[in-house]
């Protein structure tokens, strides 16, 4: 066989495996396959059999949990006594909120970014390291977030006189995790 035909299966062969590992992270379950050469071909597998329905019932019963976290069943289950800790709240849905940060470098290598994180990480200080919105070539190293903009002037007082530079506090947005 020449090197084309031969990179071509090894190509091919990889992209099936990928596929397999995507449909088992994104489903949880090895991806069905057919029966093994050890059975007989008229013979019912376990793949092959079909999956029993779905129960019409839309109350969990004891045995089961809530359909979803956070969410309390319909009602109480049958001949159960009514329990004051059985009601869970739904917690308000999620916004993106309002903090302060400081701008404690830009840098072109993510590299020299990293070191300037870990040398705060080191301090104890709430840091972390994101693309400049601006330049997606540099990268910015940030401390906090910080509730208020007097906890901002606190922290940048006192990193001032660590890292010898001058430092920026601006608005920052923490997103909403999707």
């Amino acid at each position: 066989m020449n090197k084309k035909m031969v990179s071509g299966w090894a190509v091919g062969a990889t992209l099936i495996l990928l596929l397999a590992v995507l449909y088992y992270l994104s489903t949880g379950t090895a991806p069905k396959t057919g029966p093994s050469p050890g059975t007989a071909p008229g013979a019912p597998t376990a793949q092959a059999l079909p999956e029993p329905p779905a129960a019409a019932s839309t109350q969990p019963t004891p045995q089961e949990p809530p359909a979803a976290p956070g969410i309390a069943p319909a009602g109480p289950p049958k001949g159960a006594a009514p329990s004051p800790e059985a009601h869970v709240t739904v917690p308000p849905p999620l916004e993106p909120s309002q903090h302060y940060g400081i701008l404690a470098g830009s840098y072109k290598k993510y590299r020299d970014a990293a070191r300037m994180l870990a040398r705060l990480k080191k301090q104890g200080k709430p840091a972390f390291v994101q693309r400049d919105p601006r330049d997606l070539n540099r990268y910015q190293v940030w401390l906090g977030p910080f509730s208020s903009q007097n906890e901002a002037r606190e922290a940048k007082k006192s990193l001032q006189a660590i890292l010898k530079k001058p430092l920026k506090i601006e608005p920052i947005e923490n997103p909403v995790p999707k």
